[in-house]
């Protein structure tokens, strides 16, 4: 990976991926501690834990995953529970002595009362900058200026608040879309966000985020000239990216993320594309793989 100075939030511990399934199924529990070790041994520096609604249901599960998880790396755990109960449940269990600050991931204003767990725990967070909170009603971001706003209101109220959190702490995430049926233009919103927040000194110190993986579902492994089409979109984006301040993903620890030229095959189609609208930009897409 040519991308130095990218940290990497290991993904695979998730009930999505088929493999992982497997282990979820099974209750294989010496599977996750090698899925664990795996993910850091190929450079994540934080290992996610999302133990789908398996672990909503059963926090006797949750919590020996949690240890099972820690017991086998010795870098940090962020945890993908979208409840409170979920949450502390993973935050009571974590060691925080042995591995330093966990993630909670994610809070958005529309689950702002996630951030009372900060003043129990000392954590860092992970922001979905994605939605917003509108009279008490979920409002989805649109625009790069709804998502930079929506980031700006999140990233001042943890600062100023009781939370002993700083910028470091703060991880903004910039959600994504699979690229390939993107008729909303989330990919040329995400790039756009990621410029707007990397430039203003509101966010200096603070991280950007998004889920890599996103990006390629439903686009087939092979590009028309033979290349790896999925990881070659995922490059693009980091290629785009990266230098406007993106400098977290979550996605697969140890895929070969290169920076691409702007003469290649799929580089070429995805920044025609960031330049096209809806159906059109779709098929410029279509037109890397059909």
């Amino acid at each position: 990976m040519n991308f130095p100075n990218l940290k990497i939030i290991g993904e695979r511990i998730n009930p999505g991926f088929k493999s992982s399934k497997l282990l979820f199924d099974s209750a294989d529990f010496d599977g996750f501690a090698r899925l664990a070790a795996e993910q850091q041994a190929h450079s994540a520096s934080i290992v996610n834990v999302n133990a789908g609604q398996q672990g909503l249901n059963d926090h006797n599960f949750l919590r020996k995953l949690v240890n099972t998880v820690q017991s086998a790396v010795d870098v940090p755990l962020s945890f993908d529970i979208p409840e409170i109960p979920g949450q502390r449940v993973c935050l009571e269990t974590y060691n925080h002595a042995k591995n330093g600050k966990p993630l909670i991931n994610s809070i958005s204003e529309l689950r702002w009362e996630m951030t009372d767990l900060l003043k129990d725990y000392p954590c860092k967070v992970i922001l979905m900058a994605s939605e917003r909170n509108e009279d008490g009603k979920k409002v989805a971001n649109k625009t790069s200026d709804e998502v930079f706003r929506c980031a700006r209101r999140m990233v001042s109220n943890l600062l100023s608040g009781n939370y002993e959190l700083t910028p470091d702490d703060i991880y903004i995430d910039v959600s994504i879309a699979p690229i390939a049926v993107d008729m909303e233009e989330m990919t040329k919103m995400a790039v756009s966000s990621i410029e707007k927040i990397g430039a203003h000194p509101d966010f200096k110190g603070v991280h950007m985020s998004v889920g890599l993986s996103n990006i390629s579902i439903m686009v087939p492994p092979k590009a028309l000239d033979g290349s790896p089409l999925k990881i070659l979109l995922e490059s693009a984006f980091l290629t785009k990216t990266v230098p406007l301040g993106l400098d977290t993903i979550i996605g697969t620890a140890g895929r070969d993320y290169q920076m691409l030229p702007e003469d290649n095959f799929v580089m070429r189609g995805f920044t025609e594309a960031l330049a096209l609208s809806d159906v059109e930009a779709i098929m410029r897409i279509q037109e890397l793989y059909q």
